[in-house]
């Protein structure tokens, strides 16, 4: 919708552009890498604890960014800043979670 409101001129491309990047190439990356990581060390896939946060907040991150702006937009660095700084604590989060299971051999017992 972004992208064609962007296209018929009534929008700015960049909350287009941001909304497919942030919130749709952002979300099944880590989302693929919650799920490979674990199947990859021999883990059920289950989620794991703090990752539930991680989506939410990944979830808010590409809302404040795309929408933030559109609602008010003399508060741009705002957005851009509280988005990217929640970007980051949900990565973090993962590395905290993820970098544990990652640095160990499979739980399994199997190769890889």
């Amino acid at each position: 919708v972004l992208l064609a409101l962007s296209s018929a001129g009534l929008l700015a491309t960049s909350p287009a552009k941001h909304a497919l990047t942030v919130g749709g190439i952002g979300l099944m990356t880590f989302g693929m890498m919650a799920r490979i990581a674990l199947g990859h060390t021999g883990r059920p896939i289950e989620p794991l604890r703090g990752i539930e946060l991680a989506f939410v907040l990944l979830n808010l991150t590409a809302a404040l960014r795309v929408l933030g702006p559109l609602w008010l937009p003399h508060y741009y660095p705002l957005w851009i800043h509280l988005s990217g700084g929640l970007w980051m604590l949900c990565f973090l989060l993962f590395s905290i979670v993820y970098l544990p299971l990652l640095s160990r051999p499979r739980i399994d017992g199997k190769a890889g």
